[in-house]
């Protein structure tokens, strides 16, 4: 009978153990961007943590968000003076993606240098022995161009080919929102105009004035919306072709210039002056 608990208490436990390696996409999106934020605020054993944990989910993360979640956990090792951890995680970015670059004019001279190195090791790495098991060809790098051909179609499917999804979600959202308002209130408005003009001269003037009324205020819906859509539209536009996704190595070195990030549900805007 003891023996029968105990098999029922380990069996238990196995389920719930596997249970608890599962988690959403969106938990795992936030995770990752939580860890960014600590990145730039200089918190970095707090972005190593979060890092860590998004990690402990490998199989449920995307490529491009296994690529960025080792990329920044790099970047935090050689904010600590961890060479050698840091070199592990570019190499493990690497291998997922051979075709990473960093961009010199957002990343540190110091971050750069660590992550040559960790290339240059990648590269003299021997060849795969007869029989090994063959490596997957290398993903197409992603270029600013692609990006830009995306966001012009689609507002934020720019965003996310280049791995901003929290962002590209957001900002698919508000377009299709805008488009349809817009799409929807321009059909009500003709509409209403019709009305309007097929109206006889022998019906009283209240009812000319009620139908021109709303007519007016579905052709100002009209108008707003169309505002709402094309400043989503150009917003979009102007994140892929002008803005890098920023990185910072350090307090000191903060961004300079207007600022557009999203944290779960935290949308956050402002201009950085660096004195």
């Amino acid at each position: 009978m003891v023996r029968l608990i105990k098999i029922l208490l380990i069996g238990s436990f196995a389920v719930q153990t596997g249970y608890s390696q599962t988690v959403t996409t969106d938990s795992l999106e936030m995770m990752l961007d939580r860890a960014k934020e600590f990145y730039y605020t200089g918190e970095y054993e707090s972005a190593i943590k979060e890092l860590e944990n998004a990690l402990l989910y490998l199989k449920q993360l995307t490529q491009p968000d296994q690529v960025e979640a080792y990329k920044y956990l790099a970047f935090s090792y050689v904010a600590f003076g961890d060479r050698v951890r840091a070199k592990e995680q570019f190499k493990k970015a690497l291998a997922l993606d051979p075709a990473l670059e960093l961009d010199p004019a957002t990343v540190s001279p110091k971050i750069i240098k660590v992550f040559e190195e960790a290339k240059a090791e990648t590269t003299a790495a021997p060849a795969a022995q007869p029989g090994a098991p063959a490596v997957a060809a290398p993903k197409e790098k992603i270029t600013r161009l692609d990006a830009t051909i995306r966001s012009c179609c689609v507002a934020g499917w720019g965003q996310s080919y280049r791995g901003e999804k929290s962002k590209g979600k957001k900002l698919m959202i508000a377009w299709g929102v805008t488009l349809g308002t817009t799409l929807g209130s321009l059909i009500i408005t003709s509409a209403k105009k019709e009305a309007y003009e097929d109206l006889e001269f022998t019906e009283p003037s209240s009812a000319f004035d009620d139908a021109y009324d709303q007519y007016k205020l579905w052709h100002n819906i009209t108008a707003i919306s169309a505002l709402a859509y094309l400043g989503v539209y150009f917003y979009n536009l102007y994140d892929i072709v002008f803005r890098t996704p920023p990185v910072r190595t350090s307090q000191r070195e903060p961004d300079r210039g207007l600022i557009f990030r999203t944290n779960g549900d935290v949308l956050q805007v402002g201009y950085n002056f660096k004195f």
